[in-house]
């Protein structure tokens, strides 16, 4: 396809160069920061549909390609079980990737020196990603490929301009995992591509400060090592506090921050951010819905409603219920029925079925929000297994 090179001029205007690399220019770092948005907000349609409008302004340039192939990716990574049950959105994903690489191909011909290191950087984060989705298959080889494979461009690229900043998260990600990760360290090792931890989170925390396209996915990405990985709690709520500060209607930092300061021992703040949660909820019941699988099954993937996630949710919920029981203006409002159905679903999927029905029975009869009796109903009549509630939330997840 023939570029429109009048659209690509206005796209990689030199007085439009963002902080830290990557060129763009106002309009198209709308569509991305729109793009971003959503897909930090939940809303999964609506930033790929921001990432397809970018792509639609210029069918040959590769950042649309690649800003759509990592959303389709994170909420992949986010929404338990979402490749084998949305098959179009694997191809999608596929196609983007091909795409993306192949048109940061004819950047990188080029004879401008800074549009050479845009495709450089386009094609390492494409290749980058896909290795990202390989770690998720556990397909450790696929993922030491591509990651190997980004490399070569994103460290000739650094060679170039190590100020490049954005290219410091690809670097740094690259690091970390091969460092970190068992299946891609062994590979790695007999290859000779060896990670280092250290210098990884270095590189990822460089990019968090000082980079500009991909300053924010940066921050997302330190967050879940902190989170997952390493348990460092505390690091952990200073970038959710960042990132919290970025995306204000997001409900997704909102729960990383009750989260972290429930393990921190900050219960009251946990509370705090709990209720805000439910007042996101009570504003569009529906407009929620499809958001409660990444809640739920986000941190914890195949995992998800297994013990080692239920446990420490039934202390925090039946502590959450004995302190709003001492609030005689929230003894009987919705959040405590909220909390309730939430402490019940949670006793069924474990298999404490006596305990759950008392809890369903309060929530039929007590102030709810949206589908919460229903649920409620539905769970008496038939016990709400693990593999009961995760059908539910794939099919609420499940787009139009």
């Amino acid at each position: 396809m023939r570029t429109n090179f009048l659209l690509l001029a206005l796209l990689l205007l030199p007085g439009a160069a963002s902080a830290g690399g990557a060129r763009t220019t106002p309009a198209a770092e709308a569509k991305l920061d729109e793009g971003l948005t959503a897909l930090y907000g939940l809303d999964y349609p609506r930033s790929r549909r921001a990432a397809r409008e970018l792509i639609e302004m210029d069918p040959d340039n590769p950042f649309g390609y690649l800003f759509e192939a990592g959303a389709i990716w994170w909420q992949a990574s986010q929404e338990f079980g979402l490749f084998k049950d949305t098959p179009t959105l694997q191809g999608l994903f596929e196609q983007d990737i091909e795409a993306g690489v192949r048109k940061a191909e004819a950047y990188i011909d080029s004879k401008d020196r800074q549009t050479k290191m845009d495709g450089l950087f386009v094609s390492g984060m494409t290749l980058g990603v896909r290795g990202q989705w390989n770690l998720m298959k556990r397909n450790w080889w696929a993922a030491l490929s591509d990651g190997k494979a980004s490399m070569k461009r994103l460290k000739k690229l650094n060679k170039m301009d190590d100020e490049y900043e954005d290219a410091y998260l690809g670097l740094g990600v690259f690091d970390y995992q091969a460092a970190h990760l068992s299946g891609v360290a062994k590979l790695g090792a007999i290859f000779g591509l060896r990670g280092d931890e250290k210098r990884g989170l270095e590189r990822i925390r460089r990019a968090v400060e000082k980079a500009g396209f991909a300053r924010r996915q940066a921050a997302q990405m330190l967050a879940s090592i902190y989170i997952i990985d390493l348990r460092e709690n505390e690091k952990g709520l200073e970038v959710v506090q960042l990132l919290k500060k970025d995306f204000p209607d997001s409900v997704y930092f909102v729960y990383l921050d009750a989260l972290l300061r429930h393990r921190l021992g900050d219960f009251e703040g946990s509370l705090a951010s709990a209720r805000e949660i439910h007042k996101r909820l009570a504003a569009d019941t529906k407009a929620f819905r499809p958001k409660w699988l990444t809640l739920v099954c986000g941190l914890s993937g195949a995992d998800c409603l297994g013990k080692t996630d239920l446990e420490p949710a039934l202390l925090w919920l039946d502590r959450a219920l004995e302190a709003t029981a001492k609030d005689k203006a929230a003894k009987n409002d919705s959040f405590r029925t909220f909390l309730r159905l939430l402490r019940a679903t949670a006793l069924d999927a474990l298999g404490r079925r006596d305990e759950a029905v008392k809890d369903y029975q309060q929530v039929e009869f007590k102030p709810a929000l949206g589908e919460s009796r229903e649920i409620a109903r539905a769970c008496l009549s038939s016990p709400c297994t693990r593999e009961v509630t995760l059908k539910r939330l794939r099919d609420m997840a499940k787009e139009p």
